[in-house]
């Protein structure tokens, strides 16, 4: 006679289902292998014949989607060029540490956007076949950068609108999920975060080959005309969302800064009204650094701080209220539906498993604190093309679950405070 397999249940104190739905208390989510069954108030019969995971105190919640890290970089405050290099086999080693430092901090989905050659690639088929475990893992593989342009040095250079589709279709044989464009220069020496990186015919030649693929899109955007030709150029989704123009000079031919950050009305409108989603790095450079200084100063005083510290941490308070001001702005415009947060983590001093230190910007900046979890969950997915399957807790989807102590509704930072994972339905971390 054939055995039946005994239920699984996450017993929920309090459930987030990431929808924008008021929380619920005392709640059962029902899970059939990997994906959720049903999801009804608690009763003490449920547990006759289940498994059940108890968690009656305790906030239950979609795995948080992390839309835009590079697992391969180590996220420890070194420039580009000190990182590059490092042979693959150590970025790959580096990338299976990452992904699951992402787990335990309650990611279980995250969208890689860009390193060099396939490593990616392999540490997504080592996850794949048991060897690792991790987030689910959605891979851009080497970014399309012109010669010189930022990233150049994961090997994905195309210049030209035909050199483009070809290393687009090169992208989709190796097996990537979706296309990551340089629009403008960054953080790699030589390229200038105010000045566009390709003109509006080789964006779109990206799009245009991705989507007949069917693989979304999405593009590095740190100057304010970048922007403007993503739009135009038919993006699916930026990254950064900043609006920087050009220094006096360029980066090689002056030691002042290459570029001034701003933020253009014009542009920001035409954004609001395309429907591409925008992926704000929130926590972004600089940010690790600020919060280490700020939390010594606020523990032993300032006169516990030199007078370089001080700057540093009036420095820092000022990125940060810019980085609010940029979050105003777009909800002032009504981009709440397709702001996405994410981490950026790997380059330079932008840590792992700290996604919640974006939700504390976001905040700080306008959201509520449960708009700034479905911008990390639902809105993610969504943005990510996945939102059939992650980014709620709603039956059918997979069960992709992560359990808090505290209530992240009281204090978005309760987020850090990681009890349980559970991905696709077997629990991952706190076992």
């Amino acid at each position: 006679m054939a055995m039946t397999l005994a239920r699984t249940i996450i017993r929920a104190g309090r459930l987030i289902d990431g929808t924008g739905a008021a929380p619920r208390s005392d709640v059962a989510v029902i899970l059939d292998g990997s994906k959720i069954a049903s999801i009804e108030p608690w009763r003490d019969d449920l547990r006759l014949g289940a498994t059940v995971h108890e968690f009656p105190v305790e906030t239950v919640l979609p795995g948080l989607v992390d839309a835009h890290c590079h697992l391969s970089l180590l996220g420890v405050g070194l420039p580009y060029e000190q990182e590059i290099p490092n042979p693959n086999e150590f970025m790959a080693v580096t990338a299976v540490h990452n992904a699951q430092v992402m787990l335990r901090s309650g990611v279980t989905t995250l969208r890689d956007n860009g390193a060099r050659d396939g490593i990616m690639f392999a540490v997504r088929e080592a996850m794949n076949r048991g060897l690792m475990t991790g987030p689910r893992m959605l891979i851009s593989g080497r970014p399309v950068t012109p010669t010189g342009g930022h990233f150049h040095w994961c090997n994905g250079t195309a210049d030209g609108v035909e050199e483009i589709r070809r290393v687009v279709r090169m992208l989709v044989q190796e097996g990537a999920d979706h296309v990551k464009i340089m629009a403008s220069g960054g953080g790699t020496a030589g390229t200038n975060p105010g000045l566009p990186s390709y003109a509006v015919d080789e964006l779109r030649a990206a799009v245009d080959a991705a989507h007949y693929y069917g693989r979304l899109t999405t593009a590095h955007c740190r100057a304010a005309t970048s922007i403007a030709n993503a739009i135009e150029a038919g993006l699916d989704c930026i990254e950064h969302a900043e609006f920087n123009a050009p220094g006096d000079l360029i980066e090689h031919v002056a030691d002042g800064p290459n570029h001034r950050p701003g933020w253009d009305d014009e542009i920001a409108k035409r954004l609001a009204g395309s429907g591409m989603f925008a992926s704000l790095t929130l926590p972004g450079s600089g940010h690790a650094a600020y919060r280490a200084l700020a939390d010594r100063r606020d523990r032993e005083g300032t006169a516990a701080l030199t007078l370089a510290e001080r700057a540093a941490v009036a420095a820092g308070e000022r990125e940060m209220e810019s980085r609010h001001e940029r979050v105003r702005n777009f909800l002032a415009l009504g981009m709440l539906p397709r702001l996405v947060i994410s981490s950026d983590a790997g380059p330079f001093d932008i840590e792992f498993g700290k996604l919640w230190q974006g939700l504390e910007v976001g905040v700080n900046g306008g959201m509520t604190t449960m708009q700034a979890i479905q911008a990390a969950t639902r809105v993610a997915a969504e943005a990510c093309g996945i939102l059939d399957r992650v980014g709620t807790l709603e039956v059918g989807k997979e069960a992709d679950v992560l359990v808090v102590e505290a209530n992240p509704l009281d204090d978005v930072a309760n987020l850090r405070d990681v009890v349980a994972v559970f991905r696709a339905g077997v629990r991952v971390v706190g076992d």
